[in-house]
């Protein structure tokens, strides 16, 4: 079998669960419940090369709600022959995000030369694993040093002066292979998409209100993937506090996947083109090019987006004034047009002079 190539994923739909008592991990994003015993059970598998074993993650719940995902990993960090055992235990939210680690009695983190990690080094490595846009993300193992400049210790992560500039500022000094394995594997696809595959098969309303109250933005988003027919309708206020306040991945896939029968409504128009003035700069494109295909549109929504018109750059510019140019429009909106055109501040007034809609 070709692992370099190759991967399992072992999924149980049946397994034992069993109860612990409440942990408290060294780094953990999440709130944890105030409860005595949590639950615990496996949900798959993950072998990969250079594991020692399979990685095998499991559920964790409390009496009401599944809460994370976790695993203690027992796996090799080498560097060309030389090779230690790097223990730790590592936690994923209900999507598949990286929210913290704990270390394992008896075996605390070290770096060059068996040098146990201090207090600072366990924050940067916290620090480093929340960063789903570390450096490491591009990297292969053969380009984290400088050969020319390695000084081999008796430890695997003893490269003293050969740890390329570019991430040295990124990882636990001392601790390059420990730092680079920990990242890929708290960002592992194969583990993301098993955890988050796993969860949409218990995604009921509870736990879609649940997840659209978090201040987490990917339990938003993972809410409104799994909408079914009639969710937009239920969960208005939710989808609409998502365009004003969320992120612009969350608010396109609000605006892309809205029902073509509930955006036809005057009143969800209104709301929607309400919030323009508080989008960025692609959403507010996305948004008018998907008002091009609608039939007809509300004279307050164009009034509204009016409001914004000197924000805009050249091409929303005339997405609008196409847009006002065949739908009826208010007053105040030909006041902001006109408002726009004769400012001297505004460099795009000549193409509101191109459209004649100001008498």
């Amino acid at each position: 079998m070709n692992y370099l190539t190759s991967f399992y994923i072992f999924l149980f739909s049946l397994f034992p669960v069993f109860e612990e008592e409440s942990i408290k991990p060294l780094f953990f994003d999440l709130i944890l419940p105030e409860e005595p015993l949590l639950r615990k059970s496996v949900v798959g598998e993950v072998m990969e090369e250079g594991f020692i074993e399979p990685i095998s993650l499991q559920l964790v719940q409390g009496a009401e709600k599944p809460i994370f995902y976790e695993s203690t990993i027992r796996t090799a960090v080498c560097d060309d022959e030389i090779c230690e055992i790097l223990y730790v235990k590592l936690y994923w939210d209900l999507v598949g995000e990286y929210v913290g680690y704990d270390t394992l009695p008896g075996h605390q983190l070290t770096k060059f030369d068996h040098e146990p990690f201090t207090t600072q080094d366990y924050h940067k490595l916290h620090e480093l694993l929340k960063n789903d846009g570390s450096i490491l993300k591009f990297k292969v193992k053969d380009e984290l040093i400088d050969k020319e400049k390695l000084k081999a210790s008796d430890v695997v992560d003893g490269t003293t002066g050969a740890t390329a500039l570019e991430i040295k500022e990124e990882v636990v000094e001392g601790a390059l292979y420990s730092s680079y394995t920990l990242w890929h594997l708290a960002y592992s696809g194969t583990i993301q998409n098993m955890l988050t595959n796993h969860t949409v098969q218990f995604v009921d309303n509870e736990l879609k209100y649940y997840l659209l109250n978090s201040n987490r933005a990917g339990y938003r988003l993972f809410a409104f993937q799994n909408f079914r027919e009639g969710d937009f309708k239920l969960y208005e206020n939710f989808w609409l506090k998502s365009l004003r306040e969320d992120i612009p991945m969350t608010r396109k896939f609000i605006l892309a996947n809205l029902p073509d029968p509930l955006w036809s409504t005057v009143s969800v128009q209104d709301k929607v083109c309400g919030l323009f003035q508080f989008f960025d700069v692609n959403t507010k494109t996305y948004l008018l090019k998907k008002m091009e295909a609608l039939n007809e549109i509300s004279a307050v929504s164009l009034e509204y987006i009016s409001v914004a018109i000197m924000d805009m750059n050249k091409n929303q510019v005339k997405q609008f004034l196409e847009l006002a140019k065949r739908n009826e429009v208010t007053d105040e909106a030909l006041r902001n047009i006109s408002n726009a055109r004769s400012n001297d501040g505004f460099k795009y007034g000549y193409i509101i002079d191109e459209y004649d809609l100001i008498n």
